[in-house]
């Protein structure tokens, strides 16, 4: 084993652990030669997982797994706004917590949301100059513009899916309680909730990452599942993630290789959550021959969206039921092919009504 130990660290809730031990699966796969030690913050975990830690720890020596419960600390903070995303939960706020958990011994942390794909070795992480700042993170894709809405004067913004921090600065300069305190002084108003506390505090005094390692995939948007050969870290944006039932079959079998290798290899994909979840993954189901299913997540978008617009666009239901109708005559065939082309149409119809009567929800 080479002599640096690499830190790696996680904010999970009970929900979430068993993705975090896929994680460490994929982390410790890439990095044979290494001893690593995950720092895992949890907000709950179940005793069938702390047992299933174990096991990864006896399967693989070269890795040491250390859990925090930061479950009463995240109930002295403000609670997420009611509006915020489905998938968002307190957990996220473990990342602003987690360095003052971790041991004083460690000098460098890589935080990763567990949502992510690494695909190749992440030794460059643990040897960049941080330049004595406490983060190193990839500037975001609307960096000028989430910058200018927290009134930043450096017009710079991070992701905070990943970071490098250095531990010991971070906690010379007091990270933790300067950007809780921001948290909970302007949760409100906070669009990107702790993301947005972190930037606002550092102000752009970060080293920044080139941009393959965060790079972000929609798993089940054809259009956005493309990555660069050099891309390291494969960050899973939006609702559908690399377990979700409908991603694209390239990238499910780069995340299920690590599934399988892992104590957690009894996972089962979840179901889509949200409406644009279902619509993708019928589309995806779709384009591969999955008639049967890409028919359920399409019934479930035009259900959805009939309730949403019943009384509203009298006009355009008309016209989806028109398109149902024929992918019942279709269906009545046995036209499978033809009945899924025909539901697609009507779900797209109303997706895309949606979209135009709701356009903050595009890009």
């Amino acid at each position: 084993m080479s002599g640096q130990t690499y830190h790696f660290g996680f904010g999970v809730d009970a929900n979430y652990v068993k993705y975090a031990g896929i994680l460490m699966t994929n982390l410790v796969l890439l990095h044979p030669d290494r001893e690593l030690c995950f720092h895992l913050a949890c907000d709950g975990i179940d005793d069938a997982d702390r047992q299933k830690v174990n096991e990864f720890m006896e399967h693989y020596p070269n890795a040491s797994v250390l859990i925090y419960d930061v479950r009463h600390e995240l109930d002295s903070l403000k609670p997420i706004r009611k509006d915020a995303p489905q998938r968002l939960h307190r957990s996220v706020l473990l990342r602003v917590l987690l360095p003052e958990y971790v041991p004083q011994e460690v000098k460098r942390l890589v935080y990763m949301d567990v949502d992510v794909i690494c695909r190749h070795s992440l030794d460059e992480l643990f040897s960049i100059d941080l330049q004595d700042k406490a983060v190193a993170a990839v500037k975001d894709t609307k960096s000028i513009q989430n910058a200018a809405a927290l009134g930043l004067s450096s017009n710079k913004y991070f992701f905070a899916g990943m970071m490098v921090i250095a531990a010991a600065c971070w906690r010379k300069k007091k990270m933790t309680a300067r950007i809780i305190s921001y948290y909970q002084q302007h949760s409100d108003r906070l669009r990107f909730l702790e993301q947005d506390a972190l930037n606002a505090v550092i102000n752009g005094d970060f080293v920044e990452l080139d941009k393959r390692y965060n790079f972000l995939i929609e798993v089940n948007n054809p259009l956005m599942c493309n990555y660069p050969a050099g891309a390291a870290i494969l960050h899973c944006v939006n609702e559908a993630k690399a377990w979700t039932k409908g991603c694209l079959p390239e990238i499910r079998e780069l995340y299920w290789q690590y599934v399988r290798r892992s104590p957690w290899n009894d996972l089962q994909p979840s179901e889509p959550t949200t409406v644009k979840a279902a619509f993708l993954a019928a589309t995806t189901e779709e384009l591969h021959g999955k008639y049967e299913q890409a028919r359920r997540y399409y019934v479930i978008v035009i259900n959805r969206f009939t309730e949403y617009y019943q009384n509203k666009a009298p006009g355009l239901l008309q016209e989806a039921r028109k398109e149902c109708l024929a992918a019942a005559a279709a269906e009545r065939r046995g036209e499978d092919a033809v009945a899924v082309r025909f539901y697609g149409l009507a779900a797209r119809r109303l997706t895309e009504q949606y979209l135009r009567d709701n356009p903050e929800l595009n890009g």
